[in-house]
């Protein structure tokens, strides 16, 4: 069995908006298969498993949808250890404007604003999704 690492591209739509910018979720799995083929039939699997949907507090269903894989990728580890590396892509231009603030962090900044609303921390990012 070998790992892998999957980019799961996960689409959010609110109601029937048709918003320009479209929110989108990019997820990195890790996975085992033992064949190259088996493992994109998994992070299609995995990547399905996240399609579902629910009513928000403004009454409005939000779906969620698979849409597609961005990258499937074997790790040429043996076994996930700390300090493994999981994904990497390569870029052309300034790193710096890559590099975020240790309080930007997703680790930091989700535990700064776990006890706010989505529409609270989207802002006007949120309008064309939800009506507040």
């Amino acid at each position: 069995m070998k790992w892998y690492v999957a980019e799961i591209i996960v689409r959010c739509k609110v109601g029937s908006s048709s918003a320009r910018k479209m929110l989108y979720d990019r997820q990195i799995k890790v996975l085992r298969a033992s064949t190259d083929e088996a493992a994109y039939e998994r992070a299609l699997e995995l990547g399905g498993a996240e399609s579902h949907s629910y009513k928000n507090s403004s009454g409005q269903t939000v779906f969620w949808r698979f849409v597609g894989l961005g990258n499937l990728e074997e790790l040429h580890e043996e076994a996930i250890t700390d300090g493994t590396e999981v994904h990497s892509r390569l870029q052309r231009g300034d790193p710096k404007s890559e590099i975020r603030k240790k309080r930007d962090l997703t680790l930091f900044w989700a535990q700064r604003n776990k006890h706010k609303a989505a529409g609270e921390l989207l802002g006007s990012v949120a309008k064309p999704f939800a009506p507040r």
